[in-house]
């Protein structure tokens, strides 16, 4: 861990912006040397990985933890650090499709076949995207997939970036799981992102958003009532405490990368 990150417990997420996400992600991309995975973090991906040690490692070695929560902003104003916004995967994703001029090749992968011809439509009549490929891989586990056929299908297609649609935290699994298979790619899993650009799920009112409450608006619409509270409380309120402790270890003398 480094002074580029802030820790929630024993997660690391990166200090940034949504656009100095984009530049980091250009300046990748220009080199052409590496293959990386990003991760975008939220409270219930942060508790999964302080609880889950294969998880805490893949966050631990990806090339960036986005803060795409509000909650995970607030985690860094406790810790003293201004400079760090929300950069969410949906925003994300709209940004880098619809700026054709830079370049860079994008993959999509995830969903349903259907979302994806629905979602390659819309970026091309809108913003003339480029995108070179997409594929809809069948709902299975992470060990059942032909991660050598995947990755030789994106490696025809020349694309820099790969958007996987596959829910956190088996979306990078994944990205780890294919990299090897991939030559100067960089694996980003946006989780819902696909059906947020295309309407199907609406972003939240911005005081919904700043009140850290953007799952429960739309998750409760697609989930049994009772069910769904049980869940975003069980995975949301052990974050609380996470970020409580934050204070106390500053009192301590601790930084933010420690």
């Amino acid at each position: 861990m480094n002074e580029s990150f802030y820790s929630v417990g024993k997660t690391c997420i990166s200090i940034t912006t949504l656009a100095d996400t984009i530049s980091k992600i250009e300046e990748v991309v220009a080199a052409k040397k590496n293959n990386i995975y990003i991760c975008v973090s939220n409270p219930r991906t942060i508790v999964y990985a302080n609880k889950n040690q294969d998880y805490l490692n893949v966050m631990k070695n990806s090339f960036m933890n986005l803060p795409d929560a509000e909650p995970t902003v607030w985690a860094a104003r406790l810790w003293g650090l201004k400079s760090v916004k929300r950069t969410m995967g949906p925003y994300l994703l709209k940004e880098m499709l619809a700026n054709p001029q830079n370049g860079i090749k994008h993959f999509l992968l995830g969903d349903t076949q259907e979302t994806l011809d629905k979602l390659v439509i819309k970026f091309k009549q809108e913003y003339n995207s480029n995108i070179v490929g997409s594929y809809s891989p069948p709902f299975c586990s992470l060990e059942e997939y032909d991660y050598t056929k995947i990755g030789e299908q994106i490696n025809k297609s020349n694309a820099d970036i790969v958007w996987l649609a596959l829910r956190a935290p088996k979306q990078d699994f994944f990205s780890v799981k294919l990299l090897p298979y991939l030559r100067n790619k960089i694996c980003i899993g946006v989780g819902a992102a696909f059906r947020f650009n295309l309407g199907e799920y609406k972003l939240a009112p911005p005081l919904i958003k700043k009140m850290g409450l953007m799952g429960l608006y739309w998750g409760k619409k697609n989930q049994k009532i009772f069910p769904f509270l049980y869940g975003y409380l069980s995975e949301n309120v052990p974050y609380l405490f996470l970020i409580a402790a934050i204070p106390l270890k500053r009192l301590l003398g601790k930084k933010h990368y420690m």
